[in-house]
Formats: structure tokens, sequence, C-alpha cells
């Protein structure tokens, strides 16, 4: 099993068909509309440019960061392959007209922080070493309007400031795929109750439950600016909890996840990295 997408369904556990859902999951998206929307066909289409990356020549985070470098937000070098699926992100993007446009980013669940940072792209322009300090205002007054206007009546700047914001969040989706393709978590049989989902791993001699559950005290999210079905502040964040020992055993936990899937993936892993001894509690 060599290429990304079948390794990234044998990680998850997931079927082909629902792969593209479960990384909207791990990524902390709602899940496009079922049938032929157009945000499925564009997550599809950036799942498959990233497949293309080979495997080991790019981290979790190198499509985000080279967005970023794109944008113009950020001075630094990143590798080839990252650079050539964040491209691929904003060809995919520019070719979408305004209704498309505005449909994607009601879908993808678009936060204020994530129209906030495409505004700031579309307001700095490359400039980073000699930005204004009215660039923040710049940037929120814009975000201000493209809220209140139908993307009809969207400017240039306006559409500019979306797709910047979009080409971020498929960046995300993108290194999701990274990661999850060249991960190596345990498979573990797990339980669900009211307090959350259980399994148990044996590691050097030593039982350790483990358990996912919604994270306590957690952060409010970011509220999207458009009305969606599910969104990012009415979700639940996730946190994996490792006990081993007696009855006054040791907790060890990670945290925040946007998903349960996300979480558990994430302690899956961990269970690998600590059989391994890559890393101790």
């Amino acid at each position: 099993m060599h290429g990304r997408l079948p390794r990234a369904c044998a990680s998850l556990r997931v079927a082909p068909a629902d792969l593209l859902d479960a990384m909207c999951a791990l990524s902390g998206r709602p899940s496009p509309p079922s049938g032929p929307h157009p945000a499925r066909r564009v997550y599809g289409q950036v799942l498959h440019a990233v497949a293309s990356v080979p495997l080991g020549v790019a981290q979790p985070g190198d499509v985000s960061a080279a967005t970023e470098v794109r944008a113009g937000l950020l001075k630094a070098d990143v590798p080839p392959p990252s650079d050539a699926a964040a491209r691929c992100i904003q060809r995919t993007v520019d070719a979408l007209g305004p209704a498309d446009l505005g449909a994607l980013a009601r879908t993808t669940a678009m936060t204020r922080d994530d129209l906030t940072w495409g505004a700031a792209a579309v307001v700095v322009r490359g400039r980073l070493e000699r930005s204004d300090p009215l660039d923040d205002l710049a940037a929120q007054t814009l975000v201000d309007e493209i809220a209140e206007r139908a993307p009809c009546r969207w400017g240039r700047s306006h559409a500019d400031a979306v797709r910047a914001a979009l080409y971020r969040t498929l960046a995300d989706l993108a290194d999701a795929l990274l990661e999850v393709s060249e991960s190596t978590p345990t498979p573990l049989e797990w339980t669900v109750d009211d307090s959350g989902r259980h399994a148990a791993a044996v590691i050097g001699g030593v039982l350790h439950g483990v358990l996912v559950r919604r994270a306590e005290n957690a952060p409010p999210a970011a509220r999207s600016v458009w009305p969606h079905p599910s969104p990012p502040g009415e979700r639940t964040v996730w946190q994996w909890r490792f006990t081993s020992g007696p009855a006054d055993r040791a907790c060890h936990g990670r945290g925040p996840f946007p998903s349960a899937l996300a979480a558990r993936h994430a302690a899956e892993c961990a269970i690998t990295a600590l059989a391994a001894g890559r890393c101790s509690l």
C-alpha cells in the first residue's frame, strides 16, 4: 500500500468513499454536502494533488507554510512539492466564479479569523517587511464589507480576500493528508459510553487505559461568518488521556482536537511512539 490515499484510508480505517469526510473531520472542517457539490469537487482535487507528493519529502504544515509564503505573509524556504501543492490549491480556487466562491466559503464554515487572514494577505500584498500600522484596520474593514455583502456585490479585493482564506483552509486539509498518510497508528478496539470512547493498550507489560472525550474548559471556537448547519462555534473539541498504574494512577493527556476522530488518531499514534520508545509519558 504505497499511495497516500490508500495509506490514509488504512491509517484512519475508513473506506475510500469516506476518506474525504474523514479528512474534513481531521482538519476540523464540516464535510461538504454529498453529491455534485462544488465544495466536494474542490476538496477532491486538493486531496488528489497532495496524493502526488512523494512520501518522505514533505512534513505536515509545509503546504500551509507554502501558502503563507505565496501570500507574502511569511519569508521561508519550503519544499518544492509543498509549493506545487499550494500552487494547485491556488489555481483550483482561482478558477471559481463568484457564486461557487461564495458557496465554498459558506460550506467550509469560514470564520472571521479565516477571513481576517485572507484580508491581511490582500492588504499586505507581499510587502511584509514594510507593512503599515493601519493594515490591521484596513483588513478588518474589508472583512466587515465581505460579511455584509452578497458574493455578487463583492469587489476584486473582497473576492481576493475570500480566495486567500480558502487557500489557507484547503492547505490545512492538504497538511492533514500529509500527516495521516505517513503516520503509523496502533489500531485499538474502542467502546463508547456516556463518558467518551475507551480502549486499552499494553506497553512494556503495563496496561494503559485510553480515553477520548470532550475537552474540559474548551476555548470557544470562532463563529462562522455565514450561517452553516454545523458552524465551528457549535462543535465540540476533544482530548485524549492515558492512565496507568493502581487506583491512584497517573494521567496524561493531549488536546484539544477538532473532532473525536482526530483525537482517536492522535492517541493511536501516541501509543505507537510510546511502544517504540520515541517518547515517554
